[in-house]
């Protein structure tokens, strides 16, 4: 089964925490590898295997056939820190405390990766993202963590970056013929942003090498800012006029942030430019899906493989005229991909609204472990399903320098959301509450004036609000920090300034 010999491995940073005493590591040769293949930033409604019109995922549609589709994932949270620390942990964004101003998650919580490993698997990580790094501790548990921008790694994956920049490329501020303003795209490609098909290598070097079933996690990011797609990917989902026009057009965060701050503004050309990049970079991941699908039925794998593809989050592509996915608790952020193979299952499409956080239960139980915890959430719960934003984000350092005059509580809001059937409502702490109907009206263009129904879902979201454990800080031992990634290693540091991510914590 799975391992990867001759590379760099981060063993240090996060605390060291015992399996579970109900657990005895033992030998489980006769469970599945489970594969947690993470499509980050990637909104559901772009895909194919989800109605999409262009060519976006043919590979997920191929694995689709034999699996269980999730047409109605939300995530837990809208951007990666809360939302995998709810997708590792089966807990909510208000109880588990990884978020804005604490970027860690506490060594106390029992992760995936820890329950998986006292149940005898390797665990191993491989992440494009530096939120997915021992710069968090999201990655406890995995005794294995590989860094596309560190170690071996890192000259490879940057030069596959590169491989993807054509010459007239001038949309991000790492491509060649960017005029904006920008420091220069050549120490950037030292990232390795875009790192999916080596990703896809050394996931099947490591189901190869282990003798011991494997949990491994891969986090890629072709659809994170900055989108660079391929050529061929380009080519794949649209049209010669399309393709030019998404290389001219400037979609770079600067523009983004002065386009939702009001200081810019995209024509509706442009937007369609900008939804043609996004959905090449996501062609892009689906690729890869299609090389560790031949690799997996080569190696005659593929029907004893668990492997779940989902998106932690999406992006905001114009809606309401915003951009990135760090405000808001919208559609275009909370609709993600999601789905599920393992074996016995069969193609099904369940069309109820779940939540991300219900793979806590749901892996175990399908490789055959003992659940996590008694009350660990699963994907077969039904009924309402709840996301927060518990910690408002700031504005980009660099947006407050080019603009000092921007009102400056603009984005300092909660929100909460709650969908139960058809209907969703979100609710602000600022008293504000709106309902939409994310079934018909997918991108909440039209508020509902159901004054029962809105009723109704409140006290839902009032209940389960005053129901969920508040974080506890005082459970927090001298080993959690601050997540300041930003105190990390250079590497770490350029890594995340690149993504649009802050200088420094707010």
């Amino acid at each position: 089964m799975v391992g990867v010999a001759g590379v760099v491995w981060w063993t240090g940073g996060a605390p060291e925490v015992e399996p579970p005493a109900e657990l005895e590591p033992a030998p489980a040769a006769d469970h599945p590898d489970v594969i947690f293949l993470m499509w980050d930033t990637v909104r559901a409604d772009r895909l194919s295997a989800y109605g999409h019109q262009r060519p976006t995922t043919p590979n997920l549609e191929r694995l689709a056939e034999g699996a269980r589709l999730y047409e109605r994932a939300q995530s837990p949270a809208m951007w990666t820190v809360p939302a995998h620390a709810s997708m590792f942990t089966g807990l909510s964004v208000p109880t588990h405390g990884a978020r804005v101003g604490w970027l860690w998650l506490d060594g106390h919580h029992l992760t995936l990766a820890e329950h998986f490993a006292a149940s005898g698997y390797a665990t191993v990580a491989w992440s494009a993202n530096p939120y997915l790094s021992p710069a968090t501790n999201l990655l406890q548990g995995f005794d294995e963590v590989r860094l596309t921008w560190m170690g071996e790694d890192a000259a490879p994956c940057a030069a596959a970056t590169r491989s993807k920049l054509l010459p007239d490329d001038a949309s991000v501020a790492i491509a060649p013929a960017y005029a904006g303003d920008s420091e220069g795209w050549e120490e950037h490609l030292t990232l390795g942003k875009d790192c999916a098909q080596r990703g896809t290598e050394a996931l099947l070097d490591l189901l190869d090498s282990h003798d011991e079933p494997v949990f491994a996690y891969v986090n890629l990011l072709e659809a994170h800012h900055p989108r660079v797609p391929s050529l061929g990917s380009r080519q794949a989902v649209l049209t010669e006029e399309l393709l030019h026009r998404g290389l001219a057009t400037d979609g770079s965060l600067r523009r983004l942030m002065g386009a939702m701050e009001g200081k810019d503004s995209f024509s509706p050309d442009e937007l369609e430019a900008l939804f043609g990049v996004y959905d090449a970079s996501i062609r892009d991941l689906d690729d890869a899906l299609g090389e560790l699908l031949d690799g997996l039925e080569a190696r005659h794998a593929l029907d004893d493989t668990i492997i779940v593809v989902v998106g932690d989050h999406g992006e905001h592509l114009g809606e309401d005229g915003m951009f990135d996915h760090r405000w808001s608790v919208h559609q275009a952020l909370l609709h993600v991909p999601l789905v599920v193979h393992a074996p016995g299952l069969t193609g099904e499409r369940v069309t109820e609204p779940v939540s991300t956080m219900g793979l806590y239960g749901t892996l175990p139980a399908l490789a055959g472990l003992p659940a996590p915890s008694a009350s660990a959430p699963s994907l077969d719960d039904r009924g309402p399903v709840y996301s927060a934003l518990v910690a408002p984000t700031p504005r980009i350092p660099e947006v407050m320098a080019t603009w000092p005059d921007l009102p400056p509580n603009r984005w300092k809001v909660k929100l909460g959301a709650v969908v139960d059937g058809p209907l969703k409502l979100v609710r602000s702490d600022r008293g504000a509450e709106v309902l939409f109907d994310v079934v018909a009206d997918p991108m909440q263009t039209v508020p509902l004036d159901r004054p029962d129904d809105a009723k109704r879902l409140g006290a839902l979201l009032a209940a389960w609000r005053k129901a969920e454990p508040r974080y506890d800080k005082s459970l927090r031992t001298p080993d959690d920090r601050p997540g300041r990634p930003m105190e990390q290693d250079a590497a770490t540091r350029e890594q995340l300034e690149a993504l649009g991510y802050f200088t420094e914590d707010p």
